[in-house]
């Protein structure tokens, strides 16, 4: 009997047993699913965070790629996207962002403001997560100018007897039409090639020549590099006595941008001329820009974009011939220059150790240019279009134009830039002088008087490292916010 009761209080201690062991295992497995669901939350939840900084973070590189968009002559007045626009669209969320873009501390500097926000579940209409960052970008420049410059290409028309020049480059490629056109430079840089079976990055049955000097003392030879081969000989692929030549060079890089804004020189100091644009139009043969009391006073009329038909005629602004116009600051105008009838101007720097910018928001179209023998340096940018009026004379674009005139080009302080074609159309180029301190273009066009050809001298004394091209905006610094 005794042993009888012993086995059943053995049976139930088992029992006990086991529902305390399942009760406690039951709890540890709920409390590892608990913990388990509670991770995955909030590692989905640090995944869409981390997806929403991943937003604000497109955001702000596609702010930057849109100052840097070299086709756009307002890229640098980009404000941002106030509408959201969309990263991201999966199966379970999508991701978006919103940015503002506002000026620095200075002309060269942006305030990137980038919030990025996903929807989960996608047809959420409130995001569930948000980030915002903080991105400060800095206007570089990556190179400065050359003697000659081109995005596309340089074409040197038959008339031209010959071109000297510190250095040329170019990104397609050069043409000489004829055999009497001589190159003489101390480097040429050609990133690409025509389109003939021969992939030539100097084309033509023109001629290289060295230089008798060099800028350089130290210098001995005449550079080549190209892209692809030299279809001149000589000297060919070649190296030789008198060239250095290094074709075929896949390391050379092309020009993205020639455009230099009005704001990279020209900061909130610079206010509106009082006069509208009558500076240019108003006095006797010697114009004072801006006239004197007016310091900085040289947006004409104002800072805004684009042409103004309140500026000279309808936007175009005839400075005549032989009018001397001394600018005593840089200038942004808001105007053609000459474009219902060309001018024969003269311009004069009388600071010689600080360079002017002259920065016209339409085309130049002038017949000859002189600077005055003491001017300092002067740079003439153009974001006019190509006219459709030069398209006849001017096969590349002609947004800023120098024509024939009985009155020859002599103006070895002035460099000439084009945001679109740069053309030179049957110039008279001064003999015993640079007629030009250099020029640069989307694309470069240059011819002289069929009937009497004439030689383009560009000083090499001109100070083309202060032009700076190819600016761009990268970012400095980015904060979290």
């Amino acid at each position: 009997m005794k042993l009888l009761r012993s086995s059943y209080k053995q049976k139930g201690s088992i029992l006990v047993t086991i529902l305390v062991t399942s009760l406690f295992l039951t709890m540890l497995l709920l409390g590892v699913m608990i913990l388990a669901d509670a991770n995955l939350k909030r590692a989905r939840g640090r995944i869409l965070q981390l997806q929403a900084q991943y937003s604000a973070e497109s955001g702000a590189d596609v702010a930057i790629a849109k100052l840097n968009d070299s086709s756009n002559p307002l890229a640098d007045t980009y404000t941002g996207s106030p509408t959201e626009t969309q990263v991201l669209n999966a199966k379970q969320y999508r991701s978006t962002f919103k940015t503002t873009v506002v000026s620095g501390s200075n002309p060269k500097e942006k305030v990137i403001t980038s919030t990025g926000y996903v929807y989960a579940p996608k047809t959420a209409t409130n995001p569930t997560n948000k980030r915002t960052i903080r991105v400060i970008a800095q206007r570089s420049s990556g190179t400065t100018a050359s003697s000659v410059l081109s995005r596309t290409i340089i074409d040197v028309a038959s008339s031209v007897k010959s071109i000297s020049a510190r250095d040329i480059y170019v990104n397609d490629y050069l043409n000489l039409q004829k055999n009497s056109n001589t190159i003489v430079a101390d480097s040429i840089t050609v990133v690409g090639k025509d389109a003939s079976a021969q992939k030539c990055s100097i084309v033509g049955p023109g001629v290289l020549q060295k230089p008798t000097s060099f800028h350089d003392p130290a210098q001995t030879k005449a550079k080549l590099s190209l892209g692809f081969n030299n279809c001149i000989n000589p000297p060919g692929n070649y190296t030789n006595s008198n060239f250095d030549v290094l074709a075929n060079d896949t390391s050379l890089r092309p020009i993205q941008s020639l455009r230099i804004p009005w704001n990279q020189y020209m900061d909130d100091s610079y206010q509106p001329s009082v006069s509208g644009c009558s500076d240019w139009t108003t006095g006797g043969s010697t114009r004072q820009i801006p006239r004197i009391g007016n310091e900085k006073k040289t947006h004409y009329p104002d800072n805004g974009s684009n042409i103004t038909a309140t500026c000279g005629t309808n936007g175009d602004i005839d400075l005549g011939t032989n009018t001397t116009f001394v600018l005593r600051d840089n200038i942004h105008l808001r105007a053609n220059l000459c474009a219902a009838s060309a001018c024969n101007p003269i311009f004069n720097n009388p600071d010689a150790a600080s360079m002017k910018f002259v920065f016209v928001e339409g085309t130049i179209n002038f017949d000859s240019l002189r600077t005055t023998a003491s001017s300092g340096p002067i740079v003439f940018v153009t974001y006019g279009a190509d006219p459709a009026s030069k398209i006849k004379s001017c096969p590349h674009g002609g947004s800023l134009y120098l024509g024939k005139s009985n009155i020859e080009t002599r103006a070895p302080a002035a460099y000439l830039l084009a945001t679109y074609g740069l053309c030179l159309d049957q110039t008279k180029f001064a003999i015993d002088a640079p007629a030009l301190g250099g020029i640069g273009g989307k694309s470069v066009f240059i011819s002289t008087n069929s009937g009497n050809p004439w030689s383009l001298r560009l000083d090499p004394n001109f100070p083309l490292s202060e032009i700076p091209i190819d600016l761009s905006w990268r970012q400095s610094s980015y904060q979290r916010l």
